[in-house]
């Protein structure tokens, strides 16, 4: 395999990253930050939320917690994409099949943890596409000499 196509398989899983990234947050505010869709299922699921203290003496509410989570995930989604980007293009070709080996694994081995623990489609569907990038980048096509 050659020096670019491990680039590019590299380059692949940091856009699901940072296209996932996008998603999350446009869902973030779309379902945490703008009331224009509420009705009266999701104001009483909220309302609970709410009456929800986890910690008295700063106001943290399961909502507050929730919303917290969300923004969360759109932040580290953007940080590991904008990190694997850069990587993909700067990193010595000798230490792409590393970092490509070792990401896959991580992102495999969560994909199915999260499928078995917590089935949440979109955030098995991110672990698998940017493991399956990590995975061509690792082992797709065979090694050749002098890469």
């Amino acid at each position: 395999m050659s020096e670019l196509q491990q680039r590019r398989g590299i380059k692949f899983a940091a856009g699901v990253f940072l296209v996932s990234a996008g998603m999350q947050a446009t869902a973030h505010y779309q379902f945490y930050v703008s009331d224009f869709v509420l009705d009266e299922r999701r104001r009483a699921v909220i309302e609970a939320m709410k009456s929800y203290v986890l910690v008295p003496r700063l106001g943290t509410t399961l909502w507050t917690l929730h919303c917290m989570l969300s923004l969360c995930f759109a932040l580290l989604l953007i940080l590991a994409g904008t990190a694997y980007w850069w990587m993909g293009k700067d990193l010595p070709a000798a230490r792409l099949r590393p970092l490509a080996t070792a990401s896959a694994w991580l992102c495999l081995a969560g994909c199915l943890l999260v499928a078995v623990a917590y089935p949440v489609p979109h955030a098995v569907a991110i672990l698998l596409l940017a493991g399956l990038g990590f995975s061509w980048s690792a082992w797709g096509g065979g090694r050749r000499r002098g890469v």
